[in-house]
């Protein structure tokens, strides 16, 4: 811990640096008592976005374009994955504990799953993904100039119907069921890279 952080502080700028930071601090508030954040869905969830939303690929992005002598500039494709995969990985969050539900409901473990059911956190997740994906089309469109207008349009669409088709096959009443859908969501997250 403390060496990654003196070989951050000395190579990289302090805006990588503060990243690195951000980083371990979530880590340390999500895992490690007293906090232990990962026991409140709503902070989990929030932690999970920004570490695997944001900072992975806003933060690896720049660390990596520093490290190459290459200079800081905003770059509208990051800003976009950054925006889009935090997004998606909030949604990763909410759903992570659907295929746990019932051993929650039983030892009453209070998460997304087990207040609001399986079937309506699946409906929730869908609609964000596909809000999310609309978002990106819309986006394509605006920029052509930006984006490939192809993969990005049709990518995102065919990946829009796939997220209503999981959810659409989902038996909430079903484990195997409900890791199926979950696994889908993966699926749907590794597509988007």
């Amino acid at each position: 811990l403390v060496a990654g952080l003196a070989i951050v502080k000395t190579t990289f700028s302090p805006l990588i640096f503060s990243l690195y930071s951000l980083g371990l601090g979530l880590g340390a508030i999500y895992s490690i008592p007293p906090l232990t954040l990962k026991r409140f869905p709503l902070a989990a969830g929030g932690i999970i976005a920004v570490v695997r939303g944001f900072l992975l690929n806003f933060g690896v992005y720049y660390a990596v374009k520093e490290a190459f002598g290459v200079p800081f500039s905003w770059d509208p494709i990051v800003l976009f994955i950054a925006r889009f995969m935090t997004v998606f990985a909030a949604m990763i969050a909410v759903t992570k504990d659907l295929p746990d539900v019932a051993g929650d409901i039983k030892y009453n473990v209070q998460t997304f799953a087990s207040r609001l059911g399986v079937g309506k956190v699946a409906t929730i997740a869908t609609g964000t993904l596909v809000a999310n994906y609309a978002s990106a089309i819309v986006e394509a469109i605006c920029r052509p100039g930006v984006f490939q207008p192809i993969p990005m349009i049709g990518g995102h669409a065919l990946a829009a119907i796939y997220a209503l088709w999981s959810r659409r096959k989902l038996k909430a009443d079903d484990g195997a069921s409900i890791k199926l859908f979950y696994k889908r969501i993966w699926n749907m997250f590794y597509f988007e890279y």
